[in-house]
């Protein structure tokens, strides 16, 4: 069973900003296009998410709606000597089933029981989940 986070996606108001965000923020990790996600603290479990295969699943708007496959850790420093994590995930955005999320700080491990399904590979572009469809599965009468 895979170990994974999910954080909230601040800025954005659906996975279409969210992907022309990620295509504009590459960088290079093991020589390989990543994108990376910047947070304060490195998880304690990182190996065993990396050892699982786990994602970093986001919420956009109070809904969890995407994931994406984690490929490694780093540490930095910033201008103002505080240490900072980096997380470097993959390229592809993966669209889940649509999961209501309540608002929370930073990130937190999330377990693969907890996780919705995936839906497919996120092609730039196609229609997303109009609101009542997401409100619908809310109320589980879809």
């Amino acid at each position: 069973m895979s170990l994974n986070i999910i954080k909230l996606v601040v800025g954005c108001s659906n996975l279409e900003e969210f992907s022309d965000i990620q295509e504009i923020d590459r960088t290079e990790f093991e020589g390989r296009q990543v994108n990376i996600v910047r947070t304060r603290y490195r998880p304690k479990r990182a190996d065993e998410i990396l050892e699982n295969d786990g994602s970093i699943y986001r919420v956009i708007k109070g809904l969890i709606c995407c994931r994406q496959k984690i490929i490694g850790f780093d540490s930095i420093e910033d201008i103002d000597g505080i240490k900072r994590c980096l997380f470097y995930v993959d390229t592809e955005i993966i669209k889940t089933e649509i999961q209501p999320r309540k608002a929370f700080q930073g990130w937190r491990y999330f377990e693969e029981k907890d996780a919705p399904k995936d839906i497919g590979l996120y092609i730039k572009g196609e229609e997303e989940m109009h609101p009542i469809e997401a409100e619908l599965r809310e109320l589980g009468l879809l």
